[in-house]
């Protein structure tokens, strides 16, 4: 089993393979790299082929990326002191229908790949598979030489809800008071509408400011979001949805169109005129906007693991639930250590003093 770097000439395989699995996500795509490359990160693509496929590899037909077992889009999260370390959000991809044996020799080729490749500065390499919990997979894990943590950077809990299913089944699925604040905001005339445009942003920055101010939750800067709208916006793989009552923004969401997944990644909203339900609304029209594009999916990308009222994810958790649909449960991040005493002494230092961690992803 071998690991190289993917070109650009193979983009088109790249998406073609991610898409086709269960694994694959927005965060593994093409053109999540180009904005995450936009947004001045270091990154990789790398491409896990069994040793008889890599020399042909760049010059297999498009139809062929069969041939590929993994592929693992990373970035490069800046630590302290010159340090860094590379970073798979729900990565890697596996090829569907591999075996344990197949799955633990891609972790062992990646840990391989970095440990003989880094500079130096790097000082592990996180992954966090967008593969389900189980005993089998963390076992596979821990034999490959990683280690799992205590947090997760992408959610490893989060809920699905499929599309395929009719607009009268989605609404009959739903939790009974979700389904009335729903028509709460109708009967109030809230008013939702795509505003996928540099004024729709400023909105929503706006509203992930007042949140901010109430410490409730902290969002990337603003040239970050505004990266995102340029590169994805080009590949119409981004709205922007905000929800109104008398032309006055309350709520507004951010929204990855990918696959044949709708992904709610970034939500915010006002705390006044609470009374008319605006995000609930604004969820509804953003399910119905999925669903007559042909996605067959929805993610509500992250809940709480349990309906446990301290989780600090509660009040959103049961927000989302209330829509309905299926729990994924993930295994979550996994870290193998290339500088050890570096790494301890960073994790030394960030629970003592509250070092700087990296940017967020």
């Amino acid at each position: 089993m071998r690991v190289i770097e993917a070109q650009s000439s193979d983009r088109s395989v790249w998406d073609n393979f991610v898409f086709k699995q269960q694994s694959g996500s927005f965060l593994q795509s093409w053109v999540w790299g180009d904005f995450q490359a936009a947004a001045d990160f270091r990154i990789k693509r790398l491409i896990v082929a069994s040793a008889d496929t890599i020399g042909a590899i760049h010059e297999l037909p498009l139809h062929d990326d069969d041939n590929w077992l993994a592929v693992c889009f990373l970035v490069e999260r800046r630590l302290s002191f010159g340090k860094s370390y590379w970073y798979a959000p729900w990565g890697p991809v596996f090829k569907d229908g591999l075996n344990d044996s197949q799955v633990k020799l891609v972790y062992q080729a990646l840990r391989a790949h970095f440990a003989t490749s880094r500079s130096g500065g790097e000082m592990f390499l996180r992954i966090e598979p967008r593969v389900s919990a189980s005993e089998v997979g963390k076992v596979l894990l821990n034999e490959a030489k990683f280690n799992q943590q205590e947090k997760s950077v992408q959610p490893k809990d989060t809920l699905l809800l499929d599309l395929k299913q009719s607009e009268d089944d989605l609404l009959r699925q739903m939790h009974s008071k979700t389904r009335y604040n729903i028509r709460i905001a109708i009967r109030h005339g809230v008013t939702v509408a795509e505003e996928t445009n540099t004024d729709g942003l400023t909105i929503f920055c706006a509203m992930a400011r007042e949140i901010e101010s109430r410490g409730g939750f902290h969002y990337h800067k603003e040239k970050y979001y505004q990266k995102m709208l340029e590169v994805l916006g080009k590949e119409q793989g981004i709205a922007l949805i905000v929800a109104r009552h008398n032309g006055e923004p309350l709520a507004a969401g951010i929204f990855i169109k990918s696959g044949k997944t709708f992904t709610y990644a970034h939500g915010a909203s006002y705390k006044k005129k609470a009374h008319v339900m605006a995000p609930h609304l604004l969820h509804w029209e953003a399910i119905v906007q999925a669903k007559s594009l042909g996605f067959q999916l929805y993610d509500f990308f992250g809940v709480a693991p349990n309906e446990d009222p301290k989780h600090p994810w509660a009040g959103i958790s049961r927000f989302k639930r209330g829509f309905g649909g299926s729990e994924q449960h993930y295994l979550g991040a996994w870290d193998t250590i290339f500088d050890v005493i570096g790494y301890r002494s960073l994790n030394a230092a960030k629970a003592l003093r509250g070092v700087f961690w990296g940017k967020k992803q």
